[in-house]
């Protein structure tokens, strides 16, 4: 089963009839929570990560999307309740929505908004060697370094699914000698990073096959047409 990874691009406004679709199409526990979100791209973000996720996952079960049940184990991580072997992750983050799906070994995917930040929190959550390696970026080249590292060790601990019980800094990803991420504290871990446009950053982990080198990019009427 290879591995693939979706993108939704979250659009600023949904059209009615497809978020009233989709709404209906996700839990109750999905719908309560998108209604009490302050923020309207908060609640898009939410169910369109659970309808992209229900779509996808239905090929690979041959259920209907709206036939499919999650459980989460004790860390936080989801999974399908009677698959436990169809391996996927999701993650959200300003205008986009990614899922990494195939396989049967983990897998852990992390997209992030590009955003100033202050440079010391690499000291509290990066390992000494990626501090390092983040120091001696270029100044313009060092926040997009940043959100590569950060969205990498996340991909990792979604994949191990173990949460932050792994202290970040227990940990170093970084490139070898032919420019691929490696983790000398996970070897067997695959990884890939990409810079998805001027404003996000998006980090895929694979406990077996590597992961995919470019995202399927879907619409909004992809996904519409796929739920009904």
């Amino acid at each position: 089963m290879m591995i693939t990874i979706r993108m939704l691009q979250v659009p600023e406004v949904l059209p009615e009839a497809y978020w009233n679709h989709f709404l209906s199409q996700v839990s109750a526990e999905r719908r309560a929570q998108a209604l009490r979100f302050v923020r309207q791209a908060d609640a898009y973000r939410s169910v369109l990560g659970e309808i992209l996720t229900r779509v996808t996952l239905s090929k690979l079960t041959g259920l209907r999307p709206a036939e499919l049940s999650f459980t989460r184990n004790s860390y936080g991580k989801p999974s399908l309740s009677h698959y436990s072997d169809v391996q996927f992750n999701v993650s959200h983050s300003g205008d986009w929505i990614a899922l990494i799906s195939g396989g049967t070994d983990e897998l852990g995917v992390d997209v992030e908004k590009i955003a100033p930040i202050d440079m010391q929190i690499a000291e509290r959550f990066f390992s000494p060697m990626e501090s390092k390696f983040l120091a001696a970026a270029p100044d313009d080249r060092r926040l997009e370094t940043f959100y590569r590292l950060w969205t990498l060790k996340e991909s990792y601990i979604k994949a191990v699914g173990m949460g932050l019980s792994i202290p970040l800094d227990s940990f170093a990803i970084l490139p070898d000698e032919r420019k691929e991420w490696h983790c000398e504290q996970a070897g067997e871990y695959r990884f890939h990073s990409q810079r998805l446009d001027e404003g996000h950053m998006l980090a895929a982990c694979s406990a077996g096959g590597d992961p995919p080198s470019q995202p399927d990019i879907i619409t909004l009427e992809d996904l519409y047409a796929e739920m009904v």
